[in-house]
């Protein structure tokens, strides 16, 4: 589909304006010919966006990828287009912006009690998944897995806002509920329109206490001892309106329970007939396994679900992240299964 034609539209020319406007008022301070390069670059933006022709190749006439167009609206030619140099450059970004975005998973943790394990794997070169863990020093941890609607770099910018975001008001949480109608809010102001993300936001606490909010995500299984509790959605995904309010639930771990969470790369993969494993496969998976340390858990998840794939191609970002209150253990350890 064609850029002009989505709902993006609107957005990207108020920021344009915004940008247009900016570029006027540093040139009144300053003669440059690079921001006056700019300002002529953003008024042909403008004058494509009145005359439907934004998002389009100045060379073959086709759509520009729409990640890169959300990226940079100031874009003119789609990736068969761009010239072998410009492609390397463009290679060159990609590969920088996926070293920064495995920099910033979360890698060990010094919480006493609890073991956690993880498996990522993206699609692409960058992902839209996102997930993250933060003390409390209190002998608790706060948790997130986010899948951002999109792909491509447009989908990892904004991983990277809900990162901040969430890093920036946890500090000073006093309320759940609060903390996630002010993220949200954030959210919204730095995404474009139609731009939103399924998310899953708990707490666990030393007692081994959970409160968790699940925004349109997929259900989060709870393996106890002898079965696997689902815990479904209760509310839109984060982001569709800025005066969004958000269920709480809550629940009580255990030792040895375990939550796991996964992204729809998970459930949504197929084989080469065109099958998906399947919201109930994963289920399965996990009642069926009589061993639930959280390392073999998701190792063995993730070797069932290559098996199950074979030769097929992927088409969508992988998460799971498994969270073990374990309050015998002296430290918790945050293990990487899978980045690949």
């Amino acid at each position: 589909m064609n850029i002009a034609e989505t709902a993006y539209l609107n957005q990207i020319r108020e920021q344009l304006v915004v940008r247009r406007q900016n570029l006027e008022t540093a040139l009144t301070k300053h003669e440059n010919k690079q921001i006056s390069h700019l300002l002529h670059d953003v008024d042909e933006a403008l004058s494509k966006l009145e005359h439907g022709t934004f998002g389009v190749c100045q060379n073959c006439h086709e759509s520009i990828e729409v990640d890169r167009v959300m990226a940079d609206p100031l874009v003119t030619f789609c990736l068969g287009c761009l010239t072998p140099r410009q492609q390397r450059a463009l290679e060159y970004d990609l590969q920088l912006a996926a070293q920064m975005q495995t920099q910033l998973l979360p890698l060990e943790s010094s919480v006493k009690g609890w073991e956690v394990a993880y498996h990522f794997r993206p699609a692409r070169i960058v992902s839209g998944d996102y997930f993250d863990l933060i003390n409390d020093d209190h002998g608790g941890l706060y948790f997130i897995l986010a899948d951002v609607a999109g792909k491509g770099i447009g989908a990892a910018m904004l991983t990277a806002s809900l990162r901040a975001v969430f890093r920036a008001l946890i500090p000073t949480a006093d309320c759940m509920g609060m903390l996630l109608e002010h993220a949200n809010r954030l959210f919204c102001e730095s995404a474009m329109s139609g731009q939103y993300a399924t998310l899953v936001f708990g707490h666990v606490k030393a007692g081994g206490g959970v409160e968790m909010a699940n925004a349109g995500h997929l259900p989060v299984l709870l393996a106890r001892e002898k079965s696997v509790d689902v815990l479904e959605s209760t509310d839109l995904p984060f982001g569709m309106f800025c005066s969004q309010q958000f269920t709480v639930q809550r629940t009580q771990l255990q030792p040895g329970d375990t939550l796991v969470l996964y992204t729809d790369g998970i459930s949504e993969a197929q084989n080469a007939s065109g099958e998906e494993w399947g919201l109930q496969q994963v289920r399965e998976f996990i009642a069926n396994k009589q061993v639930r340390e959280p390392c073999e858990l998701v190792r063995n998840c993730r070797e069932q679900l290559d098996g199950f794939r074979g030769d097929s191609e992927r088409f969508d970002d992988e998460t799971m992240l498994a969270i073990q209150f374990a309050p015998a253990r002296t430290a918790g350890e945050v293990r990487e299964q899978a980045y690949a």
